[in-house]
């Protein structure tokens, strides 16, 4: 998980005299009778440890971060896209999330991957994908 304490306590030291940090995200929202809701359903199977389900992709407490760590003009913005995909790159795309390449045995992926697939045919049988995704980012000044 991005630690943004730290990089909030190390951004002074990389940054120009007046400089900017921006920390930002791109998730996937499993919005109801999403790809990514049911995504996200069989990925809590396969891996009941995983914890980033559900989220939203806005991270308010990041602006306050940024002002303790003595930034000014402190600001952000969102806004929400559909990503498409094929049935085949967002499986590769779940394959390497922290939900499943990064915390199961190869054995368990590629078992995930074969319902994975199954869930897209059924369900969601169509040649784009349109995932509905978010970016959120907050920007702050160099602190002075």
């Amino acid at each position: 998980r991005f630690d943004s304490s730290s990089a909030v306590k190390e951004a002074p030291r990389y940054l120009v005299p007046g400089g900017h940090l921006v920390i930002a995200s791109l998730d996937w929202l499993p919005l109801p009778g999403s790809v990514a809701a049911a995504t996200e359903r069989l990925i809590r199977q396969a891996n009941p440890l995983w914890t980033l389900f559900g989220g939203n992709g806005r991270y308010p407490e990041w602006m306050d971060e940024i002002k303790q760590g003595g930034f000014s003009d402190v600001r952000s913005f969102e806004y929400d896209l559909l990503i498409p995909y094929t049935a085949e790159s967002w499986r590769g795309r779940i394959r390497a999330s922290a939900g499943i390449g990064a915390s199961l045995a190869s054995d368990e992926v590629q078992e995930f991957d074969k319902a994975h697939s199954s869930l897209l045919a059924n369900q969601f049988p169509c040649d784009e994908l349109r995932v509905p995704h978010r970016i959120y980012a907050v920007i702050g000044q160099e602190p002075t």
